[in-house]
């Protein structure tokens, strides 16, 4: 394959029965759907250069650091966007994707860890993207979703699995 692009992410060229294709090489990724004690669902909100503007998500982060494992790294950055101590150990691995399977190989955990506590909305400081984290009734994240509020696939992911997976 030939690179055509590298950067952050990475764009190589391959060949397949004559025809020419374009490789995204991007980062690998994890996200955490958390229920609190009353089962409302933990979101962050973020600022999105692409969109130009913040997003309500899930907690999730890239598959980017050497030595650790994709739990390992889902902890650090519950920790990271929403002050959240979570032992990697505790989170159970509920599915992996191929979000982009026409362009990209790159794989997508999403994991839950059930909150020992009831959720407490609180404004985020010392993040560099996260500035606030939100908990969120079932009825509120799909009405949410419907209005095209959050339309991130992680996070509608999330919320789609929840549903048909009520017992987490």
């Amino acid at each position: 394959m030939t690179m055509l692009y590298d950067g952050w992410l990475k764009i190589r060229e391959a060949r397949h029965q004559g025809r020419r294709f374009e490789i995204l090489e991007d980062k690998e990724a994890a996200g955490a759907l958390v229920l609190d004690q009353e089962g409302k669902i933990l979101l962050v909100r973020q600022h999105r250069v692409p969109l130009g503007r913040d997003s309500l998500e899930i907690p999730a982060g890239c598959l980017d650091k050497d030595g650790l494992t994709p739990a390992e790294v889902m902890a650090e950055e519950l920790e990271e966007e929403a002050h959240l101590t979570v032992p990697a150990e505790e989170l159970k691995e509920l599915l992996t994707i191929l979000p982009s399977i026409g362009v990209s190989k790159s794989r997508y955990i999403l994991y839950a860890w059930r909150y020992p506590a009831l959720g407490e909305n609180k404004d985020i400081t010392g993040d560099d993207d996260v500035t606030e984290r939100l908990w969120l009734s079932p009825e509120d994240f799909g009405k949410r979703i419907r209005e095209g509020e959050i339309m991130d696939a992680k996070s509608v992911l999330a919320y789609y699995y929840l549903l048909a997976h009520p017992e987490l």
